[in-house]
Protein backbone atom coordinates (compact mmCIF):
# COMPACT_ATOMS: atom_id res chain seq x y z
CA UNK A 1 0.00 0.00 0.00
CA UNK A 2 1.06 3.46 -1.02
CA UNK A 3 0.93 6.20 1.47
CA UNK A 4 0.42 9.58 -0.32
CA UNK A 5 2.69 12.37 0.17
CA UNK A 6 0.07 14.55 1.63
CA UNK A 7 -0.84 12.13 4.47
CA UNK A 8 2.39 11.70 5.91
CA UNK A 9 2.15 14.76 7.88
CA UNK A 10 -0.87 13.79 9.45
CA UNK A 11 0.38 10.08 10.12
CA UNK A 12 2.92 11.74 11.77
CA UNK A 13 1.50 13.78 13.85
CA UNK A 14 -1.20 11.44 14.44
CA UNK A 15 1.76 8.76 15.12
CA UNK A 16 3.74 11.10 18.21
CA UNK A 17 0.59 12.31 19.85
CA UNK A 18 -0.02 8.66 20.18
CA UNK A 19 3.49 7.88 21.84
CA UNK A 20 3.10 11.47 24.26
CA UNK A 21 -0.12 9.72 25.58
CA UNK A 22 1.29 6.67 25.81
CA UNK A 23 4.34 8.12 28.43
CA UNK A 24 1.96 10.26 30.06
CA UNK A 25 -0.49 7.25 30.51
CA UNK A 26 2.82 5.07 31.74
CA UNK A 27 4.08 8.19 34.11
CA UNK A 28 0.70 8.23 35.91
CA UNK A 29 0.14 4.65 36.76
CA UNK A 30 4.34 4.65 38.12
CA UNK A 31 3.18 7.66 40.08
CA UNK A 32 0.16 6.02 41.31
CA UNK A 33 1.67 2.89 41.97
CA UNK A 34 4.81 4.31 43.49
CA UNK A 35 2.13 6.69 45.99
CA UNK A 36 0.33 3.70 47.27
CA UNK A 37 4.04 1.92 48.59
CA UNK A 38 4.91 5.27 50.48
CA UNK A 39 1.71 6.77 52.29
CA UNK A 40 1.88 9.66 54.05
CA UNK A 41 4.36 11.60 51.27
CA UNK A 42 3.06 14.53 50.38
CA UNK A 43 0.97 15.41 53.70
CA UNK A 44 1.20 17.16 56.50
CA UNK A 45 1.99 14.59 59.54
CA UNK A 46 1.22 15.77 63.40
CA UNK A 47 -1.48 18.51 62.63
CA UNK A 48 -4.93 18.36 63.95
CA UNK A 49 -6.84 18.53 60.73
CA UNK A 50 -9.12 22.55 61.20
CA UNK A 51 -12.99 22.49 61.83
CA UNK A 52 -14.53 23.69 59.12
CA UNK A 53 -18.17 25.42 60.43
CA UNK A 54 -20.08 23.23 58.29
CA UNK A 55 -19.80 20.69 60.63
CA UNK A 56 -22.26 22.74 63.05
CA UNK A 57 -25.68 21.30 63.36
CA UNK A 58 -28.77 22.84 62.19
CA UNK A 59 -29.95 23.62 66.51
CA UNK A 60 -26.15 25.19 66.74
CA UNK A 61 -26.93 27.34 63.82
CA UNK A 62 -30.01 29.22 65.31
CA UNK A 63 -28.60 28.94 68.79
CA UNK A 64 -25.41 31.06 66.91
CA UNK A 65 -27.78 33.15 65.21
CA UNK A 66 -30.18 34.40 67.86
CA UNK A 67 -29.67 37.97 69.13
CA UNK A 68 -31.23 41.12 71.03
CA UNK A 69 -31.81 44.13 68.80
CA UNK A 70 -29.14 46.48 69.29
CA UNK A 71 -30.14 49.44 71.30
CA UNK A 72 -30.98 52.21 69.30
CA UNK A 73 -28.77 55.98 70.52
CA UNK A 74 -30.27 59.11 69.07
CA UNK A 75 -28.62 59.79 66.00
CA UNK A 76 -28.62 63.68 65.88
CA UNK A 77 -29.79 65.68 62.66
CA UNK A 78 -32.01 62.61 61.71
CA UNK A 79 -34.71 62.68 60.03
CA UNK A 80 -37.99 63.32 61.27
CA UNK A 81 -39.06 59.89 59.59
CA UNK A 82 -35.93 57.58 60.89
CA UNK A 83 -37.25 59.28 64.49
CA UNK A 84 -40.98 57.88 63.62
CA UNK A 85 -39.33 54.09 62.21
CA UNK A 86 -36.93 53.88 65.64
CA UNK A 87 -40.31 54.12 67.88
CA UNK A 88 -41.31 50.98 66.01
CA UNK A 89 -37.95 49.54 66.81
CA UNK A 90 -38.06 50.22 70.35
CA UNK A 91 -41.59 48.92 70.32
CA UNK A 92 -39.98 45.45 68.74
CA UNK A 93 -42.30 46.16 65.43
CA UNK A 94 -38.96 44.90 63.30
CA UNK A 95 -41.47 44.43 60.42
CA UNK A 96 -42.91 47.87 60.73
CA UNK A 97 -39.61 49.78 61.30
CA UNK A 98 -38.31 47.90 58.43
CA UNK A 99 -40.79 49.01 56.21
CA UNK A 100 -40.35 52.83 57.42
CA UNK A 101 -36.78 52.31 57.41
CA UNK A 102 -37.19 51.59 53.63
CA UNK A 103 -38.94 54.72 52.93
CA UNK A 104 -35.99 57.00 54.50
CA UNK A 105 -33.23 54.60 52.65
CA UNK A 106 -34.74 55.31 49.45
CA UNK A 107 -35.03 58.78 50.04
CA UNK A 108 -31.50 59.15 52.03
CA UNK A 109 -29.32 56.47 50.87
CA UNK A 110 -25.88 57.53 52.18
CA UNK A 111 -27.95 58.46 55.70
CA UNK A 112 -25.84 55.46 57.15
CA UNK A 113 -27.31 54.73 60.51
CA UNK A 114 -30.99 54.17 59.08
CA UNK A 115 -29.02 51.50 56.80
CA UNK A 116 -27.82 49.76 59.61
CA UNK A 117 -31.23 49.96 61.86
CA UNK A 118 -32.83 48.68 57.93
CA UNK A 119 -30.51 45.62 58.01
CA UNK A 120 -31.13 44.29 61.84
CA UNK A 121 -34.92 45.39 61.41
CA UNK A 122 -34.95 42.85 58.23
CA UNK A 123 -33.05 40.34 60.06
CA UNK A 124 -35.58 40.31 62.82
CA UNK A 125 -38.75 40.27 60.80
CA UNK A 126 -37.16 37.50 59.17
CA UNK A 127 -36.63 38.59 55.80
CA UNK A 128 -32.43 37.41 56.26
CA UNK A 129 -31.07 37.67 52.76
CA UNK A 130 -32.41 41.57 52.01
CA UNK A 131 -31.11 42.23 55.86
CA UNK A 132 -27.91 40.83 54.86
CA UNK A 133 -27.37 42.26 51.42
CA UNK A 134 -28.11 45.87 53.62
CA UNK A 135 -25.31 44.81 56.53
CA UNK A 136 -23.01 43.45 53.68
CA UNK A 137 -23.54 46.98 51.86
CA UNK A 138 -22.17 48.45 55.03
CA UNK A 139 -19.30 46.33 55.49
CA UNK A 140 -17.74 47.19 51.88
CA UNK A 141 -18.85 50.73 52.01
CA UNK A 142 -15.37 52.17 54.04
CA UNK A 143 -14.62 52.87 57.52
CA UNK A 144 -18.16 54.14 58.38
CA UNK A 145 -19.08 54.77 62.05
CA UNK A 146 -21.43 51.34 61.39
CA UNK A 147 -19.27 49.66 60.01
CA UNK A 148 -18.19 46.84 62.60
CA UNK A 149 -21.43 46.78 64.27
CA UNK A 150 -22.99 45.47 60.79
CA UNK A 151 -20.20 43.00 60.64
CA UNK A 152 -21.25 41.05 63.82
CA UNK A 153 -25.03 41.30 62.81
CA UNK A 154 -23.75 40.21 59.26
CA UNK A 155 -22.41 37.29 60.36
CA UNK A 156 -25.28 36.60 62.59
CA UNK A 157 -27.92 36.88 59.25
CA UNK A 158 -25.28 34.46 57.49
CA UNK A 159 -25.32 32.00 60.58
CA UNK A 160 -29.25 32.12 60.34
CA UNK A 161 -29.28 31.08 56.93
CA UNK A 162 -26.23 28.20 57.78
CA UNK A 163 -23.74 29.55 55.42
CA UNK A 164 -20.86 29.00 58.39
CA UNK A 165 -17.65 29.87 55.81
CA UNK A 166 -18.84 33.10 55.14
CA UNK A 167 -19.64 34.20 59.06
CA UNK A 168 -16.29 33.12 59.97
CA UNK A 169 -14.76 34.89 57.63
CA UNK A 170 -16.92 38.05 59.11
CA UNK A 171 -15.58 37.22 62.65
CA UNK A 172 -12.35 36.78 61.57
CA UNK A 173 -12.60 40.65 59.66
CA UNK A 174 -14.07 41.92 63.03
CA UNK A 175 -11.46 40.72 64.97
CA UNK A 176 -8.39 41.56 62.80
CA UNK A 177 -10.34 45.28 63.48
CA UNK A 178 -9.75 45.25 67.02
CA UNK A 179 -12.86 47.22 67.55
CA UNK A 180 -15.19 47.35 70.85
CA UNK A 181 -16.95 43.94 69.60
CA UNK A 182 -13.76 41.95 69.14
CA UNK A 183 -14.58 39.85 72.22
CA UNK A 184 -17.88 39.15 71.00
CA UNK A 185 -16.30 38.31 67.94
CA UNK A 186 -13.54 35.99 69.34
CA UNK A 187 -16.15 34.34 71.99
CA UNK A 188 -18.73 33.85 68.57
CA UNK A 189 -15.79 32.03 66.71
CA UNK A 190 -15.03 29.84 69.57
CA UNK A 191 -18.71 28.42 69.98
CA UNK A 192 -18.60 27.89 65.94
CA UNK A 193 -16.02 24.94 66.42
CA UNK A 194 -17.83 21.63 67.00
CA UNK A 195 -17.24 19.78 69.99
CA UNK A 196 -14.69 17.19 70.18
Amino acid sequence: MKIKPENRFWIWIYGFTGFILLVAVSVFGWLAWTSREEPGIGRVAGGRIASTPSAIGDERFEVLAAFDAPPYAREPNAPKPFQTAMARYAKQDYAGAAAALRTVTDAHPDFVAGRFYLGVSLLLAGDRIAGIQELRALTTAGNGPYRERARFYLAKGLLAEHDGVRAQQQLMDLIAQHGTLEKEASALLEQMRPDP
